[in-house]
């Protein structure tokens, strides 16, 4: 390290507290053990952090050997979070599951229960499999476990669909309510799930009548809000085009105003 010419004389606080190389290395060494550049400072005979960034600043010895402490104590704290991650993963989770790490059979397994009708709650709840939050993780991380996700979840929409069916095929005086509510929440999810496929009845043309009615204030003309109703069996594929471009286009134009 450079001596203590052109460094400060003394630290904001600390009096008599002078640059050397026998305290840039204590610094250092504090400060890859784990403790903060504040912590440092806070101990007696120690200068205030302000002056630890200008003697870093001035010196570039010092400032090599703090920028890799500081490394050193990022590095080790990333170590730490990754083992208490890995224990925590290893405990069996209250809701079911004790699988946490991702592998190519589990994603398999998981995405062939969802095409076959079954929730994610009831697959997590089995023993064997991860909670799932941790599911939620790997779509987040793993690419191809995210696109095999969506699928089986499109695929899970088409079992809806007919299962739905035999709910009101098998209805009867006296469950119709109860059937009711269960046809009801099965259409609901099967519309969410695959909304351009079982899209309820009613598409509304917002984005495009925004759109117009911007540019007719632009111009100075009072244009109202245009909302269009049509039959889901209506709509041509022309339409569901023309309809995806205006909502991109809108998307756009909020997103420009930002």
């Amino acid at each position: 390290m450079a001596d203590e010419v052109g460094l400060p004389a003394r630290a904001s606080v600390g009096e008599g507290v002078l640059f050397s190389e026998e305290l840039g290395r204590t610094i250092c060494e504090r400060i890859a053990a784990g403790q903060s550049i504040m912590a440092v400072c806070r101990a007696t005979g120690m200068p205030h952090r302000t002056s630890v960034k200008r003697w870093a600043d001035r010196d570039p010895g010092f400032r090599a050997a703090l920028g890799e402490a500081l490394l050193a104590r990022r590095t080790a704290r990333r170590l730490a979070d990754h083992a208490r991650a890995a224990e925590r993963s290893g405990r069996r989770s209250a809701r079911g599951g004790s699988v946490s790490r991702y592998t190519q059979e589990v994603g398999e397994a998981i995405c062939a229960r969802l095409a076959n009708g079954e929730s994610l709650v009831a697959i997590c709840g089995d023993p064997d499999m991860p909670c799932a939050g941790t599911v939620y993780g790997w779509v987040a991380r793993h690419p191809a476990f995210q696109d095999a996700y969506v699928a089986a979840r499109m695929m899970q929409a088409d079992y809806l669909l007919d299962e739905a069916r035999e709910v009101a095929l098998g209805a009867t005086p006296k469950s119709v309510w109860a059937d009711r509510l269960r046809f009801d929440t099965i259409r609901w999810m099967t519309a969410r799930l695959a909304p351009k496929k079982y899209c309820e009845p009613v598409v509304l043309a917002r984005a495009a009548a925004e759109i117009r009615a911007e540019e007719a204030e632009a111009r100075g003309e009072g244009e109202g809000l245009t909302v269009i109703v049509k039959r889901h069996t209506d709509i041509t594929p022309e339409e569901y085009a023309a309809h995806d471009a205006t909502e991109r286009a809108w998307e756009a134009r909020r997103l420009g105003r930002r």
